[in-house]
């Protein structure tokens, strides 16, 4: 037998020195003062809160968030964080949360039967912060009211801004692979069904972070991760044993809420994703906060442009910024815990099986996007046509519930077996081209889809589903337990509505999402030759450049396809889009994307052509000169946002636009306001410019919606 040579005992010595010099480097530091619980003033909710939403670069040290109490109701300044070092690989101090004996330490029973028999593992996460609503874009002469009814909202309201504060981490933790030099897994969030959100005891109040004005409130989160026992320690190696801790460090916005419109895209990591995904509803799913502005390209944060500032720059100028850490602790095992944390039943534990999950349909809203001739959406045959389009936008979503992951494969660039996957230019990655497809109605022709197969979030919690994972866009897959996701603002995420017919004010139409169809993925055993290579057979499909498309052999488990198609009705309104829609999110101040309201503007006048000329098309402006006019509200009524759109003249409305695509968006109040912009420019030949429509909400969404008057400034 060949002993090892010298190096070896050299490698193996370096080795045991660094592992203790990772285990000093966790010692436990002080504790952070835990969050006591307030007295509820909204009916108790038993459990886990009820709410589920299915939910990439080394990374900083964490110092846990010291949470000051305070009793006053006055503007106390609370000190700015210490912005953490750049990123390095040295393993984060743990610190550990105290949660009183009233707060719940465990979600509701879950009723799931454990699919092993055996033990598995239990990781704890717990955060302390704080979170709160931005007061700095209220007008200085409202800004106390507003201030005192925030004051007054109750309890789910301030829990419902902590968990959007929570989701802000899901990035860095369910792509942790890719921020590490050092080899690390997925510490992905549990399902929110699981989250437990305790208010601090002395309830919100006034304050400032970093001289920003705020109504604050403590809270602190807790839930449990169940998996199998290798997961946690291939997640994290500390986690590797019970006892064993791990902090993740975050810098999150005070506010979670209209992220976007206040930071651009400064904190969005596009790294993995095709350009122009995100928007001001899904930004939860791209923060990160180490972004910087130079990190363009493909590999980095910024694909679509390039900002001006850092993360955490225009965190601390425009919003403030709260230091925490999200910890991990390697529980004992406890069969009662699991029992009460479990989640998801297995369908088969030797299979892949996956089901559509239907509620995710449910999460859709409409939208104006305007798509020129040579736009990728057009190439992809993603909309009816181009110039300005109306977009169903939705959630989709896909759930592995058997035992064994789904597992496509590596992207071969050139591979005359099957040509499954085909290059898309715009997106710059490989499409799966056989995912599912989106029907409207039962009449019109469905959407056939293609996208790169990934596992995104875990949405079963139980022994059976990892906690890791090793699929990418370039080998693509979804592991067991995990979910195959795509948001609502991805591209071509969505159903072009704009040619819809209607009879009245609104159609409802079910909305169906049918995966699979084809067989092209084996929820099942893959047949393999003499050799153990995987079979193919030919489909009679081809691709776009008349190449034959095969299919891998499957030996399908029964019943595959019965969870494969789910349906849900939607409301599509006539006219507007999600601008225009009620705030559900706790949304506030001018720059919000919700409750908003077409208000008339004077029609333009038909013209008269002469006999020997055409037509010419009203205008409201002339296209490119500045528009100045003065704006008012009637007295005794509270601030208005004006925001100014444009017309669509093919389509002939407004465009009901967000804050980042508007002319311009203004807040009005007593004393009227001066507002100027430039008018639309002619888009194409069907769209000339030279038009606007107004849009107008109150700047605080309890108060009345009022009237804003402009008249024109020669």
């Amino acid at each position: 037998m060949r002993l090892p040579s010298a190096p070896f005992y050299r490698l193996l010595v370096v080795t045991l020195g660094l592992f203790l010099w990772l285990v000093a480097c966790q010692q436990e530091p002080d504790a952070v003062p835990h969050v006591q619980p307030r007295a509820s003033n909204t009916p108790a909710k038993t459990g886990a809160l009820a709410t589920a939403v299915p939910t990439k670069t080394a990374t900083a040290r964490a110092t846990a968030v010291t949470i000051t109490q305070t009793t006053t109701t006055t503007t106390t300044p609370e000190p700015a964080p210490t912005l953490p070092p750049p990123p390095t690989i040295t393993p984060a101090p743990t610190t550990s949360v105290t949660l009183s004996p009233t707060a719940p330490t465990s979600p509701t029973p879950a009723g799931v039967q454990s699919p092993t028999g055996q033990p598995g593992a239990l990781v704890r996460l717990t955060m302390n912060s704080r979170v709160g609503v931005l007061l700095d874009e209220i007008p200085p002469e409202s800004r106390d009211q507003v201030a005192n009814a925030l004051l007054q909202k109750p309890d789910d309201y301030w829990q419902e801004l902590a968990r959007q504060q929570v989701s802000l981490t899901y990035n860095r933790l369910h792509f942790r692979p890719f921020f590490y030099e050092m080899l690390k897994g997925q510490l992905p969030l549990p399902p929110e069904s699981l989250w437990q959100i305790t208010l601090g005891e002395d309830g919100p109040r006034r304050t400032t972070i970093g001289g920003h004005d705020y109504v604050l409130i403590d809270y602190a989160f807790t839930s449990v991760l169940l998996t199998d026992p290798e997961s946690p320690g291939k997640a994290e190696f500390l986690l590797g044993q019970e006892g064993g801790r791990w902090t993740e460090p975050f810098v999150l916005p005070g506010d979670p809420t209209l992220l976007l419109q206040r930071t651009g895209n400064t904190c969005i990591n596009e790294g993995g994703f095709p350009p122009n995904s995100y928007d001001s509803e899904n930004v939860f799913l791209f923060f990160d906060y180490t972004c910087t502005a130079d990190s363009g390209g493909a590999a980095g944060c910024h694909r679509s442009r390039l900002p001006t500032l850092s993360c955490l720059e225009a965190l601390g100028q425009r919003v403030g910024m709260v230091e925490t850490g999200m910890q991990f602790e390697r529980l004992p095992w406890d069969i009662g815990l699991a029992d009460e944390v479990r989640l998801a039943q297995v369908l088969h534990t030797e299979a892949p099986n996956l089901m559509v999950v239907g509620e995710e349909l449910e999460t859709n809203r409409i939208i104006y996007q305007y798509f020129p001739p040579n736009s990728c959406a057009a190439q992809e045959a993603c909309i009816n046509g181009d110039g300005w389009r109306r977009l169903l936008q939705f959630d989709a979503m896909v759930h592995n519930l058997g035992a064994e992951p789904l597992g496509i494969g590596r992207v071969i660039r050139s591979n005359p077996l099957n040509t499954m996957f085909q290059y898309n230019a715009c997106h710059d990655h490989y499409h799966f081209a056989n995912f599912g497809e989106f029907q409207l109605g039962v009449n019109n022709q469905p959407s056939k889809q293609a996208f790169c197969v990934e596992s995104t979030s875990r949405l079963s919690n139980n022994e059976l589903s990892p906690l890791t994972h090793d699929y990418t866009c370039s080998n693509q897959g979804i592991q067991a337990g995990w979910v195959d996701e795509y948001q609502a603002g991805l591209d071509c995420q969505w159903i072009d509505i704009t040619d819809l017919e209607f009879d009245g004010e609104s159609l409802t139409m079910p909305l169906t999402f049918r995966f699979n169809q084809n067989g092209f993925l084996c929820e099942g055993q893959p047949v393999l030759n003499e050799n153990g290579e995987l079979m193919w057979e030919p489909t009679g499909e081809r691709t776009a450049e008349g190449l034959p498309i095969s299919r891998p052999q499957c030996d399908f488990v029964a019943g595959w396809d019965s969870n494969n198609e789910a349906s849900r009705d939607v409301i599509i309104p006539v006219v507007g889009s999600f601008v225009t829609a009620p705030c559900t999110q706790g949304q506030i101040g001018p720059l919000r994307n919700c409750g908003f309201r077409l208000q008339p503007l004077p029609p333009l006048p038909t013209p008269t052509p002469a006999s020997d000329e055409t037509a010419q098309t009203p205008m409201r402006c002339t296209p490119g000169q500045t528009v100045q006019l003065s704006c008012t509200i009637p007295a005794d009524t509270q601030p208005q946002t004006l925001r100014i759109c444009e017309t669509s003249a093919a389509l002939g409305v407004g465009t009901a636009c967000t804050f980042e695509t508007s002319l311009v968006n203004r807040v009005v109040g007593a004393d009227g306001r001066d507002i100027s912009f430039t008018c639309p420019l002619p888009r194409d030949a069907n769209e000339p410019g030279g038009d606007y429509a107004f849009y107008v909400a109150p700047v605080f969404p309890d108060d009345a919606l009022a009237i804003v008057s402009c008249t024109a400034v020669p």
